[in-house]
């Protein structure tokens, strides 16, 4: 194990890793209640922690503890709040395209503006937002991992985004 002081000039990822994965894992457990999303997160706080080597090569045993903990509660509200402009985005689009559709146009559902979206992003687009299945429940029905579901839940709103006023 690392010293508990400024200095372990030969701290590596390995010694990080080794020493803080368990209880970092843990926190993020107790943050996402999601096997997936844990996983996830304590390798972006590694990723992380590989741009900053040299800073917790510096810091003592506590302290490096503390940053690593910060980093990746950091990086869970960074996700929720990616993932609550999704939703608001969604919503924003389905009040515009209602608002702005022609009269003889009816776009009273939801699945009306899906009906525009490629096949490829339609079918996550409808389990997600009007479903509103997690993207854990996605994968298991598609038999795909959750992190790959978030992905390309990521890319169709992007399409969505520049494909928009296209279809209204």
């Amino acid at each position: 194990m690392p010293d508990d002081f400024a200095g372990g000039s030969d701290l590596t990822i390995a010694d990080l890793y080794a020493e803080f994965e368990q209880g970092l894992s843990r926190y993020a457990r107790s943050l996402t209640h999601d096997a997936d999303r844990t996983d996830d997160l304590v390798q972006l706080a590694f990723i992380r922690s590989m741009s900053h080597l040299e800073l917790l090569k510096q810091l003592n045993r506590y302290q490096r503890r503390a940053w690593l903990y910060q980093t990746l509660k950091n990086l869970f509200l960074d996700q929720l709040r990616a993932r609550q402009r999704e939703r608001l985005l969604v919503e924003q689009m389905l009040q515009l395209a209602r608002l702005e559709a022609p009269p003889d146009y009816s776009l009273a559902l939801p699945e009306d503006l899906l009906e525009q979206v490629p096949e490829r992003y339609r079918e996550l687009l409808h389990q997600r937002f009007v479903l509103a299945m997690t993207s854990e429940e996605i994968g298991q029905e598609l038999g795909i991992p959750a992190a790959t579901v978030r992905s390309r839940l990521h890319l169709s709103i992007q399409w969505l985004r520049t494909h928009l006023f296209e279809f209204i």
